[in-house]
């Protein structure tokens, strides 16, 4: 009973701790306008079961949580004395709060819309700037902390997390975290993810290294650091606006079926005119013994040709 406490106590307290002394405070609140308006004792009952309190516990959890975060990416960085399985287990324990909180959040919270979870949750108020030139720091952030907050991500979030001033490795960092977070099948969320956040990042101006076309080995090392999956989703166009360098004969085979009926008919590409390049997009969708692709294909292909012809 009175033996030391365990890592996974130590963390739990802590971090329900400060939530803690958050609720006794809003209940305290609470509790002298209670007393001041006795006459209506109801009406200050219903005022306090509208969620609207779980707000400051919440955000101080999660406040909690990501000095935890910092804490553990930083001892990772100094080769502290924790074993590589201490590690671990902290990090298990970080993601059993987190995960258990969530849902204490939102068994007892209103029916809110994504943007409002995530608002009240205050799931960006942590990351300063020295968190977005951290690689490690936003690795562990997504793992431990936006993870079990997928369901709720929107275009609203997405545009802000793509105006922040990540540095190229902890934008990689999360698009790689993003690309094996979402399902395949979810191919709305992903284009949403793609358009809103990744696009929008690629295309700032204003960053320290643009389009994170520095440290890349040709286009397909830099699609495979900052497009992943979501490759399938951008434009040819597009991807040639952020990297001037870009090649498709590079990634020709990491195309989708419109990808490549676009390269075909894209009037100012190079590529179009290559009789051995047509050659392998043909024979590349048409012996893949898939049908759907090649349906696929041919429709997209028919589709952009009327375009490519009205325009």
């Amino acid at each position: 009973m009175g033996g030391p406490r365990t890592l996974s106590q130590v963390l739990l307290l802590s971090a329900f701790g400060i939530a803690f002394v958050s609720s006794t405070v809003s209940v305290t609140g609470n509790t002298t306008q209670e007393n001041s308006t006795s006459s209506t004792p109801s009406t200050v009952s219903k005022e306090s079961c509208r969620g609207v309190n779980l707000q400051d516990p919440s955000r101080s959890i999660f406040a909690a949580v990501d000095s935890l975060v910092g804490e553990l990416s930083c001892k990772r960085k100094e080769n502290a004395s924790l074993s590589e399985d201490s590690f671990v287990e902290v990090e298990q324990n970080i993601r059993r709060i987190v995960e258990s909180s969530i849902k204490v959040f939102l068994d007892l919270g209103t029916n809110e819309s994504g943007s409002d979870v995530l608002e009240q949750i205050g799931i960006l108020d942590n990351l300063d700037v020295e968190n977005y030139k951290d690689p490690s720091f936003i690795r562990l952030w997504f793992s431990l902390k936006m993870t079990f907050l997928l369901p709720f991500v929107n275009e609203r979030f997405l545009i802000q997390l793509g105006n922040k001033n990540f540095s190229c490795g902890s934008f990689q960092e999360l698009v790689k975290s993003l690309s094996e977070g979402i399902e395949p099948s979810q191919t709305t969320r992903k284009q949403q993810i793609y358009r809103n956040f990744i696009l929008g990042y690629l295309t700032r101006k204003n960053l320290e290294e643009p389009g994170c076309i520095e440290n890349v080995n040709g286009s397909e090392d830099w699609v495979e650091k900052n497009l992943k999956s979501f490759l399938v989703f951008a434009t040819l166009q597009e991807l040639k606006t952020i990297n001037s360098n870009f090649s498709t004969r590079d990634v020709l085979e990491k195309l989708s079926p419109r990808q490549k009926a676009e390269l075909i008919l894209d009037p100012e590409s190079d590529e179009s005119g290559d009789v051995d390049i047509v050659r392998e997009i043909i024979t590349s969708v048409t012996k893949s013994g898939n049908e759907e692709l090649l349906t696929q294909f041919f429709q997209d292909f028919t589709q952009l040709r009327k375009q490519v012809l009205n325009s």
